[in-house]
């Protein structure tokens, strides 16, 4: 997952309006006490003890401020591309939430109108992108998606933010779940190879990215070799498969197949003509026996409300 960079002339308006409006936003909503934190990017930044008007940068990191007990601003960013907060997220925290697009390009001005305290930032790999948030308000970047397991650095966040109980809650509770549906599978006897699957170009990827290949991990389920999934679930790099037409039969042995689904939950897996016509395509087992389970894709971005989600994808599909 990449932005789509401000050109030049837009960030430099940007920077000028940010310099100019920046200390009333970020000391008028602070309450109380104050604590200093330094972040992951070497930033030190004085943030509110107890923020009352956070604001997630990025679709997880809103998931991320809920999970861990934060007080949300009164508007909060989406993807361009949504109409609305993701339908697996906690609704009833983000009840009556005004939104503004924000991904794959940054507005900026619109998070300035949000009048954040405090303000939570995935996406460290934009390395221009916190010295700019920090003009709004106290910011804590860290890169959340660097390839490795997001929980670790949502642990880390949890800790140097003051919320290891939160954090710790929700790690007991998603760890109890797995449990209780690893023995269920166990008792029933079900161990299928399962794979990530995804239509792209013409061709069909296999990957190992994001939430799917961690929850898989967490229950056991053995993956398809093509995933290049390593023993902890994580990627053994950052490649994916790419099958064209004619290699389709490489798929054969795989048992289960989960698959995002876009936003009006359209499958490509159904929809695709030229899928219908191939014959190798049709003689898969998964696709003869309708194994495949959608999702929505959102899922695979590594957050609380996604990594729970997905693991109730799973045991839907695999335990009914």
């Amino acid at each position: 997952m990449r932005s789509t960079p401000y050109s030049v002339a837009a960030l430099a308006a940007t920077a000028l309006l940010l310099t100019s409006c920046a200390g009333a936003s970020a000391s008028g909503t602070a309450d109380g006490d104050t604590v200093e934190v330094t972040t992951p990017t070497g930033a030190e930044i004085s943030m509110p003890a107890e923020p009352n008007a956070a604001l997630g940068f990025y679709t997880t990191d809103l998931d991320i401020l809920i999970t861990l007990g934060f007080e949300l601003a009164d508007t909060q960013p989406i993807r361009d591309d949504f109409t609305s907060f993701p339908d697996f997220f906690p609704q009833e925290e983000l009840e009556g939430l005004d939104t503004f697009g924000n991904f794959p390009e940054f507005n900026l001005e619109a998070v300035l109108d949000a009048e954040p305290d405090f303000i939570l930032n995935g996406l460290g790999y934009e390395k221009d992108l916190d010295g700019q948030l920090q003009k709004i308000a106290p910011t804590y970047t860290y890169n959340a998606f660097d390839g490795g397991d997001w929980r670790d650095a949502v642990a880390q966040t949890a800790k140097d933010l003051g919320r290891e109980d939160e954090w710790q809650a929700w790690v007991d509770q998603y760890e109890a779940r797995v449990a209780d549906i690893r023995a269920r599978l166990d008792a029933a006897d079900i161990h299928p190879v399962v794979a990530d699957m995804g239509y792209w170009d013409g061709q069909v990827t296999v990957s190992c990215y994001g939430v799917p290949c961690l929850v898989f991990a967490d229950l056991g389920l053995e993956m398809a070799p093509l995933m290049n999934a390593t023993e902890e679930g994580l990627p053994a790099s950052d490649e994916y498969a790419e099958l064209s037409p004619e290699q389709l039969g490489q798929l054969e042995g795989i048992d289960v197949v989960f698959t995002g689904a876009n936003e009006d939950g359209t499958v490509w897996v159904e929809t695709d003509d030229a899928l219908k016509q191939n014959a190798l395509w049709q003689n898969l087992s998964f696709v003869k026996d309708t194994q495949y389970h959608p999702y929505n894709y959102e899922m695979i971005y590594g957050s609380p409300s996604g990594q729970d989600a997905f693991l109730s994808v799973v045991e839907k599909a695999l335990l009914g």
